[in-house]
């Protein structure tokens, strides 16, 4: 008995019932700061996963109206009667065409927008390494090339000059005019359904239907705190405001025949009092689409300018905590560390702040991309 009680042996079952209660403590602890974390990692994924696609919708719209504002009707135009000639020899003054082509004449007199540097620069190489695209409407047309574009109404297909110089004859006019009515109607169509699909993805029931789904599928919390989301993001977007500049009248002249010999057999005709045009999609209030152009105000809000250090919508959300832990700590009610009742999430998204050059009118360029600063 003696040599037991003095033996060594099992002394470390003492401080091992001391030790071990503390290592599970602390193993549990470990636990449930792992679980903490991974819920915050998952929420502020699926937060950022959220901006991201809802911002997506907002930059496919504006590059797609860049495109039909510039680079659609341009290559139409200048594709279709590049190599039509305007024919004036020995009938008028030729000097205000050069070369002599119809898509001289229709640019000059501001029918399409083509780009400043040259209507032969269309190859593929000038407009992929050109900062911005410098596409602006020519001659009677300049008065659109502002931020807040103004169309005159009635627009001028071709001027009296036009035909009194030219052999161009009223047939040919009707064609053209035709041809312009079906272009930009189709435009006012492509744009109108653009615009129709973003007010039903942000604007529709739910709104901003993108966000709160890519949330809610990412979480699996209850459906209003995709709804909390979607009102964060309108807060900091406000109202996106768009305008479709449409023109309601159009004149255009041309040579008829009337019989006779010599020159005396045409004379200039003319459609005035002009045409009252049909209203085409994208005209609330009547008229042929021409361009669209969204507010400066709801740019600025998408991208933020001015040397902010992350530029864009500043979006925040209060995240479901776990509902139990091992230590029975409420982190709901820690008005000490959650001033707000709850944590909170932040992102920024950002649409068009990484190229200032992107645009929609004027000097269309489709260049708008989404950064994220989570």
């Amino acid at each position: 008995m003696r040599r037991i009680a003095r033996s060594r042996a099992g002394q470390i079952v003492i401080p091992a019932m001391i030790l071990f209660p503390t290592l599970f403590l602390f193993v549990y602890l470990i636990y449930e700061t792992a679980k903490l974390s991974r819920e915050k990692i998952k929420h502020q994924f699926a937060m950022d996963a959220a901006a991201f696609v809802e911002a997506t919708n907002y930059s496919d719209f504006l590059n797609r109206t860049a495109y039909v504002n510039g680079a659609f009707p341009m290559r139409i135009f200048e594709q279709g009667y590049d190599d039509f000639p305007f024919e004036c020899e020995g009938k008028g003054d030729c000097s205000m065409f050069n070369p002599k082509m119809y898509s001289e004449v229709l640019y000059a007199n501001g029918i399409f927008p083509r780009s400043k540097t040259g209507h032969k620069n269309t190859d593929e190489s000038h407009w992929k390494n050109a900062d911005f695209w410098d596409i602006e409407y020519g001659g009677a047309g300049a008065n659109r090339n502002s931020p807040n574009p103004t169309i005159a109404d009635p627009v001028v297909l071709f001027t009296h000059e036009n035909a009194d110089q030219s052999y161009h004859p009223w047939d040919l006019a009707t064609e053209v005019y035709k041809l312009w009515f079906q272009v930009f109607s189709l435009l006012g169509s492509v744009e109108d359904a653009q615009y129709q699909v973003l007010k039903r993805l942000t604007m529709g029931s739910p709104r901003h239907s993108f966000l709160q789904k890519s949330y809610w599928l990412n979480t699996g919390d209850p459906y209003s705190y995709g709804e909390e989301l979607a009102n964060n993001f309108d807060a900091a977007l406000g109202t996106f405001k768009t305008d479709a500049h449409c023109v309601r009248k159009l004149i255009y002249h041309g040579n008829k025949y009337t019989g006779g010999s010599g020159l005396q057999q045409y004379h200039v005709g003319s459609t005035d009092p002009p045409i009252d045009l049909p209203s085409s999609a994208g005209c609330s209030g009547g008229g042929v689409f021409q361009m669209q152009t969204v507010d400066q105000s709801s740019l600025n809000a998408l991208s933020k300018p001015g040397g902010s250090q992350y530029p864009g919508l500043s979006l925040t959300l209060k995240w479901q905590l776990p509902g139990k832990n091992y230590f029975n700590v409420d982190f709901a009610n820690m008005p000490q560390h959650f001033p707000n009742s709850a944590p909170e999430l932040h992102t920024t998204v950002s649409v068009g702040a990484t190229n200032p050059n992107a645009k929609v009118w004027p000097n269309p360029t489709p260049k708008f991309q989404v950064r994220q600063f989570p």
